[in-house]
């Protein structure tokens, strides 16, 4: 599976080394960044969320201290809302790294900047031979054969 830092940073290059492969996996780097956008974001904004839920839980105590007991409960309501909305948020994060993983395990790997683009094995070129080609006098048996 490719590195999600290279597909964030680098889409275009991802882009250009798939659609060497002539099957057209370049459509799959929208969506995985359009779920990791998502992701991100849900996780950002939960993150915000949890920092203002510790901050008026250190209010309700310093409230508890004073004898403010009614400005206490409505702290403690406000606190349970962020509860709710933080595990909103979590499951929305989740969702979209299923979804992303999902996608990144569809991508092929890339294909190495030697590679030449082709249809088909004629396509290839020789890049190296080892030794001679054998010149029978009889027709071959292939391996199945034998």
């Amino acid at each position: 599976m490719l590195d999600i830092k290279l597909i964030r940073e680098k889409p275009d290059f991802v882009r250009q080394r798939l659609a060497t492969r002539g099957v057209g996996d370049e459509k799959l780097i929208d969506g995985i960044l359009q779920a990791d956008e998502q992701r991100r974001k849900a996780l950002a904004e939960v993150e915000s969320l949890k920092a203002t839920r510790n901050r008026v839980s250190k209010e309700i105590g310093a409230l508890m201290g004073q004898k403010k007991l009614a400005e206490a409960e409505a702290k403690k309501a406000e606190t349970k809302n962020l509860g709710d909305q933080i595990s909103s948020l979590d499951k929305q994060a989740a969702d979209a790294e299923a979804e992303r993983d999902k996608l990144m395990l569809q991508m092929p790997n890339l294909p190495h900047e030697s590679v030449v683009q082709g249809k088909s094995a004629e396509d290839n070129p020789i890049v190296r031979t080892h030794g001679e080609k054998a010149n029978f006098t009889f027709k071959p048996k292939s391996h199945v054969e034998l």
